[in-house]
């Protein structure tokens, strides 16, 4: 998961919920920009906490980068994840340019109702949090997908 996506995770309150239900690894440069250099910040104190609890994981990954979206690309072509969380516009068209899985803010809600671990109610109550700091085509998506949705 990159920097962006992880504190619009912790600002919507969604970070517990999806910590909970997915393993979260964070590169060493992604723990550096959110916790390090924003040391005092709510933000950073949330993240810092979590990584001690073990709610986020961190993975050193590599030293010659200097973005966390290419610390998180280069985390992720080690093999041992099923996708990257991200929302920077560029970094997606990479991902899709290389076929490489990848989830949004928005649709991990959308994963969670359908794995059964929010209610619709609760999907539309994280995604209004959320929405301040997405896109409309995103938020309008995951939105649309969540007043269909019907449990099977």
């Amino acid at each position: 998961m990159d920097s962006d996506c992880l504190i619009k995770l912790v600002k919507s309150s969604l970070k517990e919920t999806v910590c909970q239900n997915f393993t979260v690894v964070i590169p060493a440069l992604v723990k550096r920009e959110i916790v390090d250099d924003s040391r005092g910040q709510p933000d950073a104190t949330i993240v810092k906490d979590n990584l001690e609890k073990k709610l986020l994981w961190e993975s050193i990954g590599p030293r010659t980068v200097s973005k966390g979206e290419e610390a998180v690309f280069s985390v992720f072509r080690s093999g041992q994840y099923d996708a990257i969380c991200s929302d920077d516009k560029r970094f997606l068209k990479r991902l899709r340019l290389f076929q490489v899985p990848y989830m949004t803010p928005a649709v991990l809600i959308a994963v969670l109702l359908k794995n059964g671990k929010l209610t619709v109610h609760q999907a539309l109550q994280k995604l209004e949090s959320l929405s301040p700091m997405i896109s409309d085509e995103e938020y309008s998506t995951v939105k649309v997908f969540l007043a269909g949705w019907r449990k099977e």
